[in-house]
């Protein structure tokens, strides 16, 4: 097993304190690694070598920032915890406090909190039930009392969430009634909570690697997470405007004619995705454009350069035999086909260098700006499950259980290769993630399309350091149409997912009347591309703000879209709250669904201003939006900047600002700033933060990619 496939750019995780020649120190038998302030390793038995801290470790720690953030000790005692290795694997059982709630656990759709449930960490793209099967799992979970729990594995491991109470746990007092038959599923399920511990059960391994992150607040554990990946991900300014993803079957005519569509109507788009008709062969891929389709795809990206947009190229990892790549890589192929195509082993150095440097020579290197992967993740909840099977066998020693938990991750950090190579700063898309994923600049997204579970996502989401979008890809009316619009103007990506229709959503939303050309009547129409504009507008306008939200995810770990109970885990109200999120340090959203009028909101401690009205709020709020309005709600007095509405976002550009004043003498907002595309923000001397305050002038360092025009 190969541990490292970029040497270079792979830094160990052990090599901070070494009591003893090992890096461990040994307490009862745990070996204990103390690795930075509030982040430690313990080690139980013998670990495997297909895990993820060894294929995916491409950023060092962000060390000055975590040695700066309080200290912290709260996580559970090394002694206290068991561990036992059996014939099925092995078994870690961690203690859990009376009060504690669980979150994490990777992408999750169907629950934020897992409390008392039982959690199998699969991947799989179909969830049938709210079990732990996703797209994204990964084996680690947060409490509200303040601590992270890593789980170094890639094995389909089980989480049994304090629902399950251990023979030897002392508590054997019976209830007080005993003779009272209980007969509601309600009060079956109170009389059985306990104060029983996380118990995981790991398949296959003999041993496994524990990493703990200490608080002391919940939001602490979590930055100390992400800056021990590395810092959260940076996209480029661009990446953080509007998305069109255009028809399946659209050539480069079609395209060609969507992006004059698009700035004629005034619709703001900076990245235009093509599916997967680009290339020769697809379902497995080829990587080569179509010569049928685009026959000078380079003409086509230089005049969609020329209209101010980015481009953005579907594909999977499954390699067509027509490619030209396939010859090459088929020695460090996986022993099993998908689509007839071949499975690369991207833990290995040559495999990943062969898919890199293909990507940069012919992708990034001629001005394509990111790209999606689908199908990364597995399926078996459909009559004709598609992937490879657990059992597969890979050149590297991993089995098919342990690639689909990383194979999305492989793939990203291979792509950003590429991209670094031709000095591309990235934004992508991509169907699986695990452990890890802070840093990678790409946004997770989903076959599925519950509007509830899609807003569900976004909370769920960063309590992994992942990022979710829940895109528009169709909807059953136009208010259903415009409530998933709303609620991607404050979340990772803002992304209409037009693949499977010609013409805009906004002509014609029923698939068969748009590919047929029946088009709603003028004024529908009208309506609808008004109210497309409004809102993509309003995405436009947050850019700056949310850009800063990414520098701080980046330099100090505070995950940009979060659930309220990270924020506020000793408020009760918020601990379930899964429709509702933080964007940024003061913004709450809250995005209605099709069929919503009102909704009585309970709201954090102190005030809470509308962005609309500047109406004051404290304990709760009623919100009765109209159908074209993102609830929005601003945390204590403060300025949000907002910037003047733009159709894309051009390189370097400067971005005119208004300020939208709340309460009395509020807060100055933070500003960052960067050229906004390329790796220069890494460096220093080239990114600056600066403050808006409600009165006076930015400061200098602002002024050249910031002007003031209210």
């Amino acid at each position: 097993m190969n541990s490292s496939r970029f040497p270079i750019e792979i830094f160990s995780r052990g090599e901070y304190i070494a009591p003893d020649r090992t890096g461990y120190f040994h307490t009862n038998g745990i070996r204990i690694m103390k690795l930075y302030n509030g982040i430690e390793k313990l080690r139980f038995g013998t670990p495997e070598d297909g895990v993820p801290s060894r294929q995916m470790f491409v950023k060092p720690p962000r060390r000055e920032a975590i040695e700066a953030m309080p200290q912290a000790a709260n996580t559970p005692a090394p002694e206290a915890i068991r561990f036992t290795v059996t014939s099925r694997g092995c078994r870690l059982e961690i203690p859990l406090a009376p009060g504690e709630d669980i979150y994490g656990l990777g992408l999750n759709l169907k629950s934020l909190r897992h409390t008392g449930k039982k959690r199998t960490l699969r991947v799989n793209s179909d969830p049938a039930t709210d079990t732990g099967d996703s797209h994204a799992p990964a084996p680690l979970y947060f409490s509200s009392a303040g601590y992270g729990v890593l789980i170094d594995t890639a094995r389909y491991a089980t989480f049994y969430c304090g629902g399950n109470e251990l023979l030897d746990s002392g508590d054997d007092v019976p209830p007080d009634d005993p003779n009272r038959i209980l007969l509601t599923e309600a009060e079956l399920y109170a009389a059985r909570k306990t104060s029983a511990p996380m118990v995981i059960d790991i398949p296959a391994a003999g041993g496994v690697d524990v990493y703990f992150f200490s608080g002391p607040t919940l939001l602490d554990a979590v930055r100390r997470y992400v800056l021990f990946c590395g810092g959260g991900a940076m996209p480029p300014e661009w990446g953080l405007g509007c998305w069109y993803r255009t028809c399946g079957t659209s050539d480069a005519a079609g395209v060609d004619a969507m992006s004059a569509e698009l700035r004629e109507k005034q619709i703001p788009c900076d990245v235009l995705g093509l599916e997967p008709g680009w290339q020769s062969k697809t379902y497995s891929c080829s990587f080569r454009w179509s010569q049928e389709r685009f026959p000078e795809p380079e003409k086509l990206i230089s005049k969609l350069r020329e209209r101010g947009y980015h481009v953005n190229l579907w594909e999977h990892l499954f390699t067509h035999p027509t490619s030209p790549i396939y010859e090459d890589l088929k020695p460090y192929a996986g022993d099993f086909k998908v689509w007839k195509g071949l499975v690369p082993d991207l833990t290995l150095p040559p495999a990943a260098k062969i898919f890199a440097d293909y990507h940069a020579k012919n992708f990034t290197s001629k001005g394509i700006s990111s790209f999606k992967l689908d199908e990364c993740d597995n399926s078996d909840f459909i009559a004709s499950p598609w992937s490879f099977p657990e059992c597969s066998q890979f050149p590297s020693g991993l089995d098919g259980e342990t690639m689909h938990s990383m194979l999305g991750m492989l793939y990203m950090e291979t792509i950003t290769r590429a991209s670094r190579q031709s000095g591309i700063r990235g934004y992508g898309s991509v169907r699986n993630a695990h452990a890890f994923a802070p840093p990678q600049p790409y946004v997770l997204y989903s076959d599925l399309y519950d509007h509830a579970e899609f807003i569900r996502g976004v909370t769920s989401c960063g309590f992994s350091g992942m990022l979710w979008t829940p895109e528009l890809r169709h909807a059953r009316s136009p208010e259903d149409y415009l409530r998933r619009l709303e609620a991607m103007v404050l979340s990772p990506q803002m992304l209409l997912n037009i693949w499977s229709m010609p013409h805009p959503p906004w002509r014609q939303l029923q698939q068969e009347k748009n590919i047929a050309g029946e088009f709603y009547p003028p004024e529908e129409q009208a309506r609808l591309e008004e109210a497309t504009r409004r809102i993509l507008e309003l995405r436009m306008q947050f850019i700056p703000y949310l850009y800063e939200a990414f520098a701080e995810y980046h330099d100090f770990g505070t995950p940009p879209f979060r659930a309220l109970a990270m924020d506020y885990p000793d408020e009760p109200a918020m601990r379930g709250i899964d429709y509702a999120w933080m964007a940024g340090d003061r913004l709450l959203v809250v995005p209605f669904r099709a069929g919503m009028t009102e909704l009585d909101m309970p709201l954090p401690p102190g005030e809470w201003f509308d962005f609309y009205t500047g109406e004051c709020h404290r304990n709760h709020v009623m919100l009765r939006p109209a159908h074209d309005q993102l609830p929005i709600l601003v945390r204590g007095a403060a300025v949000v900047p907002l910037a003047e509405p733009v159709l894309f976002v051009a390189d370097k550009m400067k971005f005119h600002l208004k300020r939208k004043c709340f309460g009395i003498n509020p807060r100055p907002a933070k500003l960052f700033a960067d050229d906004g595309c390329s790796f220069a923000f890494e460096n220093d001397s080239a990114r600056y933060y600066g403050e808006v305050s409600a009165k006076g002038a930015l400061p200098p360092q602002l002024c050249e990619r910031y002007e003031l025009i209210d």
